[in-house]
């Protein structure tokens, strides 16, 4: 077969490889001899904070009615979480909002319902810092009318730190499949020519948690711990 018959079947065969199996292959064309592998690094930590959505929900006969008795709820809500000791730098407004509520349609109406009233509903985003006073505060919360929360979700001060602990054991893990490759090809690795991180820093899972009503006793609130992982693509160079 000639040279350059090879080549393109080489070429051809290299093409059907899936994204997948092309992240780690050998590379033998000419005077380019590199093997290219992924790596994978992680370290868990328990989260620094939380944070999580509280909210009220108030009901009128009319819209300035709703209004009024949503805005002395929230207020009460918002004093209650700053009187337990989160700063106002950690309190956010994330959603107000208003809309009509409507009466039950009768059997074979056919006009449009008519309004019944309103429904004002305030939310407010709060991030606790000491995780393990979160249920304390919910139940606290829903004492001082809160009828919504969600969202809640964990979090890292200072999740770089974190990934930079991960990262060396990425490029080692890297290493130590090239060489896998590497040695299973006849080959020994050299020197590291390329290596790119993929995605970027994880953000912990948030959940939803629906609660209303008040409760005899705190709910339980488990923070566990966070994976943080760092991918990078590595290629090392072959020699003999």
């Amino acid at each position: 077969m000639r040279p350059s018959s090879f080549l393109i079947a080489f070429l051809t065969a290299l093409a059907a490889v899936s994204p997948a199996r092309a992240l780690e292959r050998l590379i033998d064309i000419s005077n380019d001899r590199w093997v290219e592998v992924s790596g994978e690094g992680s370290v868990t930590a328990a989260p620094d904070f939380a944070r999580v959505t509280v909210g009220v929900t108030s009901t009128g006969r009319n819209a300035g009615e709703a209004m009024a008795a949503n805005a002395n709820a929230a207020n009460a809500l918002v004093s209650l979480i700053k009187a337990e000791g989160v700063p106002p730098a950690d309190i956010q407004t994330s959603d107000v909002s208003i809309s009509p509520t409507f009466a039950q349609s009768t059997p074979g109406q056919t006009t449009s319902p008519a309004i019944a009233g309103y429904s004002v509903s305030n939310n407010v985003t709060v991030v606790v810092r000491d995780v393990s006073r979160l249920g304390a505060l919910l139940d606290k919360a829903v004492g001082a009318g809160a009828n919504s929360i969600y969202g809640i979700g964990f979090g890292h001060n200072n999740p770089s730190a974190l990934l930079d602990k991960a990262r060396p054991l990425a490029v080692a893990d890297a290493r130590r499949k090239a060489e896998i490759y590497a040695g299973a090809g006849g080959a020994r690795i050299g020197r590291l020519m390329v290596l790119t991180e993929e995605g970027g820093p994880q953000e912990s899972v948030a959940f939803s948690r629906a609660y209303a009503g008040a409760a005899p006793s705190p709910p339980p609130i488990e923070a566990g711990e966070d994976r943080l992982t760092v991918t990078v693509i590595a290629r090392f160079e072959l020699t003999q």
